[in-house]
This record gives C-alpha cells, structure tokens and sequence, in this order.
C-alpha cells in the first residue's frame, strides 16, 4: 500500500474519491452534487427528519496551506452550515493533519463538527484506502504516479532512456483523462500480446501507449523502449518468466529510416513480432500515424501479409465524446495551474463549449492552449483570440505530418482534394489529380510514374483521407469510391498553408479541370485571392474547354455552357472576358439551361458589359437581334414558352418540397397551386411584354390522392410529436435528451464552486 499526497487527481476527482470511501467506511449512502455553488454540500447523507442530516464538505487544497483551510472554514463554510442545520458535519482534506489543527478546526465548526474524526486529513485517508483496496485499485490515477510504484518501476528500468521515459510518464499521469479507448487497449494488449495505437497526429496515442506502459511496468514487467529491431532482439530474454514489454513509439515513422532501412529487416521485424506472440510475459506496443503504416504494408510485402495490418491488434484513436473532451480540456486547465484571469475567459459565455466543439479539437490543442509559459503577458482578450487562433489554424499539428512524412505527389493530391468541397467521386478527383500531375511535368520537371494516383492514395488512407463507398446508378446497382479529408482540421492547415505559399496556389489554379474546383476562390467566400496572373489563367482554361462541369451530366452541353459562362463572370472581374464569354454563349441554348442555371443567366446577363465591346451585342443574337421579333415568331415564343415551363418546373419542385410538411389540409395545398400560377404568369408577362397567353400548360396538376396522402402523414408526424411531449418515447427525442444531458454534464463540470 502507498501513502499518497493526491496530488496526481483533480478537485472533482477526489470529490469521487471521497464519495466512495466513506460510503464504503461509514455504510452510508452519500448523495454527491453536480460541480458547481454546491451551499456548503459536496456530499449529503438524508434522513426524513433533516434532509441535510450529514453534511460533507471535500477540500482538495493541492495548492494551499492549513492557514488558507481555516480561513475558508471560518470566513465562508460557517454561514452556509449554519443556515443548512446538519446533524453532522464532516470536513474532508487532502492536506496532512495535526492533532492540533483538527482540534482548531473543530473549535471553529463546533457545535456541526461532533468530534476530531469528523476532521479527516491525508493520513485518514490514506488509511481508509488500506481498509479498501478494491476503491484504490478503481481510482488508478492515484496510484500508478507513487513513489513506491514509480520506484518499483525505475529499479525494472536498465536502460537509461527507458528510465527516464519512467519518470516522464510518472509526471503526466495526472493530466490523463480515462476514456473508453484505454479499457479497449488494455483488452487488446492482454489478449493478443501485440497492440498498435494508430490515428491522427495529436490525437492522443503516444499518451494512451504510455498510460499502457507504466500499468505493464506497475506489474512488474521491465520495460524497454527501442529504436531498432536489432536492439530489441538483443535485450529479449529467453527466460519465459522474465516480464517484457516492448515499445516502439511513433513506429515506422521517425523509426522509419532505422527500421526499414535494408532488405533484411523486413523479415527481421515479422520474426520479432511472431516470437513476441509465441513466447509467454513478453508484449510489444507499437504506435504510428497510420499514414506510415500504409505506406510500409503497401512497400514490403512480409509486412502488408503480416499481423501488423490486420485490425483485431490496432486500437485506432479517432473522435472523442464531447463531455471526453470537456473533462480533457478542464484536466488541463486544473494542472497547468491556467491562471484565474484565464479560466474565467474559458468560463465566461461558456467558452468551453466553443472549445470542445470545434472540429478542429485535439487533446494536442488543448494542452498547447492551456499551458502558462505560453500565454504569459496576455491579456484576457489576447488570450481568448490565442485560443480561437489555434483552433481555427493548428499549424502544430498537421505541419510536421504534411511536410516530412509524406511524399511530394502525396502533398500535390491533398492540396488537389482541398480544392473539393466535402466528398469527391473517385473519378473526378483522379482527373483533376491527373491534371496537376501534368503541369508538375511541364512547369517543374517532376518526373511522373505510372499508378501514381493509386500509389498515393493508398499512402494517405486513413493517415490524411477517408474512403467510403456510396450507392450510385438507376436502382442503386453500383457502387462509387468517395474520398474526403479524415479531418477538417487538414482542411484548415491546408489553406493556411497554400496561402503562404503562391507558388502551390499558382499550380492549384493552373490545374483546374472541373468548375466545382473554383468554390474556395470565390470572392464572395474569400478563402483565397485570386490575383490578376490567376484570373488570366481561369479564363484561358475555360475558353479553351480545358476546365469541365462535372456538376451536370455529359448530354446537358447548354447547362454546362452557362455554367462556364457564370465562371468566368465571377472569378475573372480584373480581366477582358467579353470574348470567351461571347464563345461560351453562342454554343448554348438558354431554353435548355434556364432551368437548372436561372441564377447564373441573371447574373450574366447583369455583368456583360453591352457598351463597352461591339461584339458583346452578339450575344443577342439568339433573338434574331430584335428581341420583338424572336419572341413573336413560332419558333422563338416556342423557345422562350419552353424556358419558362423549365423554370417553373425547377422552382415548383423547391417549393413543394420546402412546403409540403406544412400543409394539414386540401384547402392548403391548392393555395399553394394558386401561387404557383400565379409566379407563372408574372414571368408570363416579363418574357412577353405587351403579349397574352391563356390556358398555358405549366405542368401543374393536382392531384388530390396524392396530397391526402401528405396530409395525413403530417398530421400523424404531429400526433407522435405531441405524444412524446407527454412523455412518450421516440429514438430522436432520446438522442436530444442525451445532448442536453452531456451538455449539462459539461456545465457542471464547469461551475465555480
């Protein structure tokens, strides 16, 4: 048994602590609060007379003396006891106790504190946790940093950097938080005596393999940190009763050169690898950026058919919980002593929640963000801004992964996928990737190799990109590859990056093929500027059919065409475009496109500069030049009557559809008709001027089956709605009842006390 000081838990863990030992000392059934202006009560034990019958209160004065305890006791506890009226009143502390000072201390709480045992102090404590094992056993934080375990570890530790990753570990148990990954890991590594902690950079695996690392050394198992599989044969003992555990960390990555660095070696580390398994009390934990991993399966053969990529030994860290992630965050604020003008700026508007829930949260930001030689000198507002900086641009993260680990073809296909929105089809993003790969070979001299997408791609899975399969075809009879970034923190580094570096933008905007690839450049989103120089070479690309609208399907030649057309308006303000707008425009049919592309026909026709260039008129010459005419004539009001049923095809089916869960009733339904015809028949009179048509067919038909239908699905969905108001049960009101619940949990965990 150790005697601890407690100082590797937080307040609200020994508040837990405390909990369970007295419940298990004293056979109560202590009742504990949510974090917070707790009045005087951490725990409380009721009775029917007195609901406050005893009363706890638990002081964790890591950070404080016993002249600070009996000023808080005497200045602010007092008047709270005295108002709450319990039976008993127990004061519990992790700071050490005279007997002097707990006759003080009862003097002063007299007549609520019965007796001195009412004052319990660390040694109490620690006794109390010598009656029951099982309580220290749960609450490992305690005892995995004492200084019996860490001596007991240190003495198993031969090699020097063995021992002093020891001591490193021993220092940051505290800021460990248990998730549900560290359970699973233990299970792994038990059962399969081979783990690999994979995931994202900063995500946590080097800190769960150590967490691993020192209960295995707590065991009595010696371990050995190595750098090389010659090493690690050198130092695994024969004797199957000696204990072993050994670590590889950032495996394959910074170890890549020494591991991999001859042919030999690739047997070298399956062999080891086997005889780990096979002989008993030796394990071997191994973490990598699961980039590497690919890489080295797809690169040596023994490694790609070996244990190491079959998933049933890899625990791969991805998302945590939100309320994980909050007790991460206040972890670190709780040990990195955040200083109070800090922690209220986490406080203040529930900051906090901000934080947990940026996507671009990582346990790596967190502890960059909390960490006092860092922000020292700040302001509150200084502060706050440091904090949202790091989250809205992790450079740290993402820096060394993109810049060292990954090859240059790698880096062009990531910065090729950031010019995507979401998920793109394998493909699409193949092209535009087959694109830049062909001005790497023109402008940079790059030499290319065949199976270069795939090859990347296989390097990127998992480490940098997602891949999911996707239904797709009439009927859902194909399936399509879809990729997209594992996380939207690469995202954002990506754009800070590219924006510090006009070359790779330059070469980003000289590979477009698709017009979806322009989205990040709109000036209306402002995530890149586009100079002049770049603008010429949109438009180059457009007028000479280089770039394509993967948006539309390959028979819509004029949807396609006035989506050009609306490209070049819009990406290209600094630069003559009348021409290749003049090109676009007289290849399109507008009947044909007006339905699908009425926003980008306004807009083109609002920027073509008609006095400035005779050959912009042209563009009217689709209307025989005199708009009257065409539109008098057969064929012309034929063409322009077929533009506008598109349009109110196109405008009726969004309508509809934002409308129809609204509609309880027939009379409902019709009146959205009505409005229909009537839209139809003000656009009637835009496009002929001075005309009339009647009893024009704009495809309006009613049909009453099938808005009774609707009706009476809404009017159900209205029905269970009200039923679950009244207590009913529904799998999406439980999943937002989780959410306020979490959320709660969260702000309790945040509340001053």
């Amino acid at each position: 048994m150790n005697d601890y000081d407690f100082s590797s838990i937080n307040d609200k863990e020994f508040e837990v602590l405390i909990c369970d030992l007295l419940n298990a000392k004293f056979k109560l059934e202590l009742q504990s609060f949510k974090s917070g202006k707790d009045k005087g009560i951490d725990l409380r034990y009721s009775t029917p007379i007195n609901k406050n019958s005893i009363v706890v209160q638990a002081k964790h004065y890591l950070r404080s003396g016993f002249d600070q305890l009996k000023f808080k006791l005497k200045n602010e506890e007092l008047k709270k006891i005295e108002l709450l009226k319990p039976d008993q009143y127990i004061v519990v502390t992790s700071l050490p106790l005279s007997h002097l000072q707990k006759n003080e201390l009862k003097e002063i709480l007299s007549p609520f504190v019965l007796s001195e045992n009412d004052i319990i102090g660390q040694e109490d404590l620690n006794r109390y946790l010598r009656e029951f094992p099982d309580i220290e056993k749960r609450h490992f934080k305690l005892w995995l940093p004492s200084i019996a375990v860490l001596t007991s570890v240190l003495n198993n530790a031969i090699e020097g950097r063995t021992r002093y990753l020891l001591e490193k570990i021993s220092k940051g148990i505290k800021f460990y938080v248990p998730t549900k990954k560290y359970d699973e890991a233990i299970g792994v590594l038990q059962k399969q005596k081979l783990l690999l902690v994979t995931g994202q950079p900063g995500i946590g695996k080097t800190t769960l393999a150590e967490m691993l690392i020192y209960e295995w050394a707590s065991k009595g198992f010696k371990i050995h940190e190595v750098e090389n599989i010659r090493e690690a044969e050198d130092i695994m003992s024969s004797n199957e009763e000696e204990k072993q555990l050994f670590f590889f960390d950032d495996f394959l990555g910074a170890n890549y050169n020494e591991i991999l660095n001859d042919q030999k070696t690739e047997s070298q580390l399956m062999s080891f690898v086997e005889r780990v398994r096979n002989t008993p009390n030796k394990y071997l934990l191994l973490t990598t950026r699961t980039v590497i991993l690919t890489q080295a399966t797809m690169r040596y053969e023994k490694i790609g058919h070996s244990k190491l990529s079959r998933e049933h030994f890899e625990i791969y860290l991805g998302d945590y919980t939100k309320f994980e992630k909050a007790l991460i965050l206040y972890n670190h604020c709780y040990f990195h002593s955040l200083p109070e003008l800090f922690y209220r700026v986490i406080l203040d508007s529930r900051f906090y929640i901000s934080i947990v829930q940026h996507k671009n949260y990582t346990p790596r930001i967190v502890e960059f963000i909390t960490d006092a030689s860092r922000i020292d000198g700040f302001t509150p507002e200084q502060y706050h801004d440091f904090v949202l900086g790091n989250l809205n641009n992790p450079q740290g993260i993402w820096q060394n992964s993109y810049i060292n680990q990954i090859g240059y073809f790698e880096r062009c296909l990531l910065n090729t996928l950031l010019t995507f929105k979401g998920t793109v089809e394998e493909e699409v993003l193949q092209l535009a990737f087959q694109s830049r790969l062909e001005y790497e070979k023109q402008d940079n001299n790059q030499k290319l190799f065949s199976g270069q997408f795939n090859k990347s791609i296989r390097i990127l899975l998992k480490g940098f990109i997602n891949s999911v399969m996707s239904e797709a075809g009439t009927g859902k009879k194909f399936l399509l590859r879809n990729y997209s970034f594992i996380n939207p923190s690469l995202a954002d580094f990506l754009i800070g990056f590219v924006k510090e570096v006009p070359d790779e933008k330059k070469a980003i905007v000289s590979s477009f093929c698709f017009v979806e690839q322009l989205d990040k450049f709109s000036p209306s989103k402002s995530v890149f500027s586009l100079e002049k120089e770049l603008q010429v070479i949109i438009r180059n690309r457009i007028d000479s059919g280089i770039i394509r609208c993967n948006k539309y399907e390959e028979g819509k030649v004029s949807i396609r065409l006035i989506t050009l057309a609306d490209c070049l308006c819009r990406f290209c303000p600094d630069v003559d475009i009348d021409l290749a707008l003049f090109n676009i425009l007289s290849a399109a049919n507008l009947g044909d496109a007006a339905a699908y592309c009425t926003n980008e026909i306004i807009f083109i026709m609002q920027n073509v500069n008609v006095d400035d260039e005779p050959q912009t008129l042209k563009i009217f010459e689709k209307f025989n030049r005199d708009y009257d005419l065409y539109s008098e004539s057969n064929d012309g009001s034929d063409s322009l009557l077929t533009m506008i049923r598109r349009i109110m095809e196109s405008y009726a089916d969004g309508v509809i559809d934002d409308q129809k869960r609204s509609i309880k009733e027939i009379r409902d339904a019709e009146l959205l008709y009505e409005h229909l015809d009537d839209v139809a028949h003000e656009l009637e009179s835009k496009v002929f001027p001075g005309s009339s048509f009647s009893n024009l067919d704009y495809g309006f038909e009613f049909d009453m089956g099938h808005w009774e239908n609707i009706i009476a699905e809404n009017l159900e969905e209205e029905e269970r709605i009200e039923w679950n108001r009244e207590g009913g049960f529904v799998s999406s009101a439980s999943t937002s009842e989780d959410q306020r619940n979490e959320d709660a949990a969260i702000d309790n965990l945040f509340s001053q006390a």
